[in-house]
């Protein structure tokens, strides 16, 4: 059974680091759902085999926080490229939206993949130490 703190404590320490690798060194944003994925499995104290599971879980919840913060700022900017480009109407900003969904769609899938790597290495990494 996984344990529903310690994968919620990766999630959102996944997205805590992401959004400030994202902002201050923006090529170690992948750094944020490997490490929520390893810290989802390295808080749970049983010894399971359930790291893929528990790393993608931790994964899809720090992506779904990250989502949501980075939707909000996707729809301003979409607003903006409404405004700005008036004569072109609708069109505009419905690529706008469109290209937030996919952008959604991109992180949620890639917090996902990495969580659970994480939690894998975390999971090789407990054996180890264990044998």
């Amino acid at each position: 059974m996984s344990d529903i703190k310690a994968i919620l404590a990766g999630g959102l320490f996944a997205a805590a680091l992401t959004l400030a690798l994202g902002i201050s060194m923006f090529p170690l944003f992948f750094i944020g759902p490997l490490a929520g994925g390893y810290l989802s499995i390295y808080l749970t104290k049983k010894y399971e085999m359930d790291g893929v599971k528990d790393g993608a879980l931790s994964g899809l919840f720090g992506g779904v926080v990250i989502s949501l913060i980075s939707f909000a700022g996707i729809g301003i900017l979409s607003t903006l490229i409404g405004l700005f480009s008036a004569n072109l109407g609708d069109i505009a900003s419905l690529i706008g939206i469109l290209a937030g969904i996919l952008f959604t769609a991109i992180i949620l899938i890639i917090f996902v993949v990495l969580g659970a790597l994480g939690g894998v290495l975390a999971e090789n990494m407990r054996e180890k130490s264990i044998n």
